[in-house]
């Protein structure tokens, strides 16, 4: 009786074999059909932080966390541009000072707040991604930008140059500037990211003057173009850029009012939380509601500032 109780668990053992087997490679198949469905992940550390030297990037801050953001941006260094030995290579000299708080709202949104020393600009933007650049699928980013500013500065500032004094002439409403962008880029490889942009910058109230080279007059709306990139030295240091293209007839050969396109480079490095750059620019001012109407400054003349900036990362 024993033997046949072993005999019958012998033969059920052997009978169940081929149909373990087969439900191991059951569970194979399940396991890639699941990886297969799954969305492929999103594509990390294209960009350290949300801006570059001067331009946005489409990085957003992560709902629930806040960046607190400090920039500072120092005189013109070379000596034909009223820098040189007598203003410490523009140390002693400061164009522009800008900090600001940006939020989480919802994933891929944010919101800021900020205001800078030129002007006395005081700013709020938000910045949405719609577009995720992905390992497989999304070739790109892509984030959508816009910010509204107000000069509170005296009106014997803001409106110097003018013909109009009259008080009746004036409106609150004249010191609103605005600018929206739309941004690309793309992650290639570990090493190198890279951004497309476009954009227009509106001020309500500019001054009725005229480019006696081609006899255009200032307009409220700037059409630019722009491109930035980020080069990886290692894992926490990178070689950043930034340029902007300003589509303006009186800004082209404007032989009274030199303007120039803006073009940065800086030095990146993230540590604890925080990232850290140094930078040069022929811009002075920090903020794209200035930095497209008024760069005045050139490389090929000595114009370009040293500056830094520090970013700072907080769970709320």
């Amino acid at each position: 009786m024993q033997k046949n109780k072993l005999y019958l668990l012998y033969a059920a053992v052997t009978c169940c074999v081929p149909f373990l087997g087969k439900a191991q490679d059951l569970d194979k198949i399940a396991d890639s059909i699941a990886k297969a469905t799954q969305a492929p992940p999103p594509i990390e550390s294209t960009w350290k932080d949300t801006r570059l030297v001067n331009a946005q990037t489409t990085k957003t801050v992560a709902p629930g966390d806040m960046v607190f953001r400090i920039m500072h941006r120092f005189g013109n260094m070379g000596v034909e541009s009223n820098g040189g030995v007598h203003t410490l290579y523009g140390f002693d000299v400061v164009t522009d000072i800008y900090f600001s708080f940006e939020f989480g709202i919802l994933k891929n949104l944010q919101a800021s707040i900020g205001r800078s020393k030129d002007q006395e600009l005081i700013d709020a933007s938000f910045k949405y991604r719609p577009l995720t650049q992905k390992s497989m699928g999304m070739p790109i980013s892509l984030a959508i930008y816009g910010d509204a500013a107000i000069t509170p500065e005296l009106n014997s500032v803001f409106y110097g140059g003018s013909t109009d004094t009259s008080s009746s002439q004036q409106n609150i409403m004249d010191r609103l500037s605005y600018v929206g962008e739309i941004l690309i880029d793309r992650k290639f490889g570990r090493v190198c990211s890279l951004e497309l942009l476009a954009g227009i910058s509106h001020r309500n109230y500019v001054l009725a003057l005229t480019n006696t080279n081609n006899h255009s007059r200032d307009s409220n709306n700037i059409a630019y173009l722009g491109a930035a990139g980020r080069i990886c030295l290692s894992k926490h240091a990178s070689l950043v850029f930034d340029y902007y293209y300003i589509m303006s007839p009186f800004r082209t050969n404007n032989p009274k009012l030199p303007y120039y396109n803006c073009l940065s480079v800086g030095y990146e490095i993230e540590t604890g939380g925080h990232v850290f750059e140094i930078n040069l620019s022929n811009g002075s001012f920090i903020n794209e509601n200035n930095i497209i109407p008024y760069t005045s400054d050139t490389w090929t003349k000595g114009g370009f500032k040293l500056g830094f900036s520090i970013s700072r990362l907080f769970n709320l």
